[in-house]
């Protein structure tokens, strides 16, 4: 009885949590844009790159990541504190899977959330495969550069995480229990994955899919970089100009 109540506040706690949204937040407070009424309006990251460029995105990706993760980490080593040990897996992707849920449908938008992607990479990037996760991101990130789809990066990422962990899940030190919740709920999120992303599906199909535009946008942001680089030798030589003219 005491476990099922932890699992249920561990549910409800991970819901809310997920409700907040960073690209919402970022983008208006950095921007004073609504995200959900520019681009795509979807209230993610992928929206984030297209509307406001790398860098907002960037800064969206990581504090979904830290949110999710660091939320499902903390409810793992509750349970192991309080002597619940073999249920710490139990708990994390409890947590996993409300956390999901609760930034796909927040309650205070009328159900109308994100695609999940960000917080999915989350989960798994404080699970014992971070390497895996970190890894694959990298990989996935050269096919974004290469095809510049952003939905078919995130099925190749999120699929290829969800497949990862499973496999780990059974070969691994995790009881069956864990190992069948982590199988189920990974799995679900991955298919959720899919659906939050029907509409990019059907563009897929139909040829129409929307490009990200990420080499422009990287490129403005490397040759933004240079310039600022140069704009500071040229300060810097017309000060030295101006100091050797004073001498004189």
């Amino acid at each position: 009885m005491e476990l099922a109540l932890l699992l249920i506040m561990v549910a409800f706690v991970s819901y809310f949590i997920g409700t907040i949204n960073f690209a919402k937040i970022i983008s208006w407070n950095a921007r004073r844009k609504d995200i959900t009424k520019i681009g795509s309006k979807n209230p993610g990251t992928m929206n984030m790159l297209r509307s406001h460029g790398f860098g907002l995105a960037l800064a969206t990706f990581a504090c979904e990541i830290a949110k999710a993760g660091l939320t499902c980490l903390l409810f793992k080593l509750m349970f192991q504190f309080i002597g619940y040990a073999d249920y710490a897996e139990v708990a994390y992707f409890t947590a996993a899977l409300f956390m999901v849920i609760g930034y796909d449908f927040p309650c205070w938008s009328k159900f109308k959330g994100g695609k999940g992607v960000a917080v999915f990479a989350g989960i798994f990037l404080f699970s014992p495969l971070w390497y895996v996760a970190l890894s694959w991101f990298a990989v996935c990130f050269l096919i974004l550069i290469i095809i510049d789809i952003g939905s078919v990066t995130s099925f190749i990422y999120t699929g290829g995480l969800a497949i990862a962990l499973t496999a780990y899940a059974w070969i691994s030190e995790f009881s069956v229990l864990s190992a069948i919740v982590t199988t189920c709920v990974v799995w679900f999120l991955y298919v959720l994955t899919l659906a939050k992303h029907h509409s990019n599906i059907k563009r897929l199909i139909q040829g129409k899919e929307n490009k990200v535009g990420f080499k422009d946008k990287l490129t403005k942001v490397l040759h933004k970089k240079q310039n600022e680089v140069e704009n500071t030798e040229i300060k810097k030589q017309e000060e030295i100009t101006t100091e050797e003219k004073k001498e004189d």
